[in-house]
């Protein structure tokens, strides 16, 4: 099996522990109380993402995006863009092969940080929301931070069990 369709396999497969996890967390249909996304499958794809040559990692940067855009976000177009971007970053702006974890859970971390913020930012410019950024940060991007820092934790040591053991 080639490495594309091994990454296809584990991504498909985080963003079904993503969904499973986001069905047992409460849901804010009120904006009232903490929302937390988890992104299982992005942390992945910014480590995975290395592991391609160059015209094959755009490629699955498009397809992953369309999956997300399609299952999750339903409208925001934007996530394809994005996860073209971290493909782009990952592998000609930042050189290193292998993270440590400390840099590995930096990462992740950095770009939910800024996934979300382009997404707000996106949905306040275009009316569809009108959450105010202090809510926003206290109430949906702290706590979605917090619980992917743990989970970037978790990545990193099954990442590298992968990396080691299936030989990506």
């Amino acid at each position: 099996m080639n490495r594309l369709v091994k990454s296809f396999l584990i991504i498909l497969i985080c963003f079904v522990i993503d969904s499973t996890i986001s069905f047992f967390l409460p849901y804010n249909f009120a904006r009232q109380t903490i929302t937390i996304v988890p992104y299982i499958g992005l942390m992945f794809f910014t480590l995975l993402v290395k592991h391609l040559d160059s015209p094959e990692n755009y490629f699955y940067a498009v397809i992953c995006g369309t999956y997300y855009t399609v299952v999750y976000s339903h409208s925001l177009a934007i996530y394809i863009l994005i996860y073209f971007l971290i493909a782009f970053i990952r592998c000609f702006v930042i050189k290193i092969e292998k993270f440590s974890l400390f840099e590995s859970s930096l990462f992740c971390i950095s770009t939910i940080f800024i996934t979300e913020i382009i997404v707000y930012w996106l949905m306040w410019v275009t009316n569809m929301t009108s959450y105010p950024i202090i809510q926003f940060i206290i109430m949906r991007l702290l706590p979605t931070l917090g619980l992917n820092f743990v989970f970037s934790l978790l990545v990193y040591g099954i990442y590298n069990y992968i990396d080691t053991e299936v030989k990506l």
